[in-house]
């Protein structure tokens, strides 16, 4: 399907008069439709910019490194998948394989998965061990 419009219309850049195959053509060329871009974009850092800056009069956050949860509920140090894989000789494949059963312990804060050592020790002795 092709068009055979012709519209005359002016360019929003240059203000050139330029024919339009589409009514909601804006720009006569490329060059102009780029260079408007970079006005459009150039013009809305300039306005956050000049915006006042909001003070946020919170307590600072503090930045923590490895995870502690010993004072709140007595489980100690929390460790990663890769930690993990270490502490037990085990691959990270077979522990993601371990973790799919829903009584692995797992602990998920956020996005991250982490993991108490002596619990998943404990589990992986109770569940798999050969006695």
């Amino acid at each position: 399907m092709s068009s055979n419009q012709r519209i005359k219309k002016v360019c929003e850049h240059c203000n050139e008069i330029f024919i339009a195959q589409k009514a909601t053509t804006k720009y006569c060329s490329l060059v102009c439709a780029q260079r408007n871009y970079k006005l459009r974009e150039k013009r809305e850092r300039l306005k956050k910019a000049e915006a006042p800056a909001v003070i946020d009069s919170s307590p600072p956050v503090e930045k923590i490194g490895p995870v502690k949860v010993e004072a709140a509920s007595g489980m100690g140090d929390l460790i990663t998948i890769q930690q993990l894989a270490q502490v037990t000789n085990l691959s990270e494949r077979t522990l993601f394989r371990l973790i799919k059963d829903p009584e692995f312990p797992k602990i998920r804060i956020g996005r991250n998965l982490l993991f108490h050592r002596e619990t998943v020790i404990q589990f992986i002795v109770r569940k798999y061990s050969t006695v």
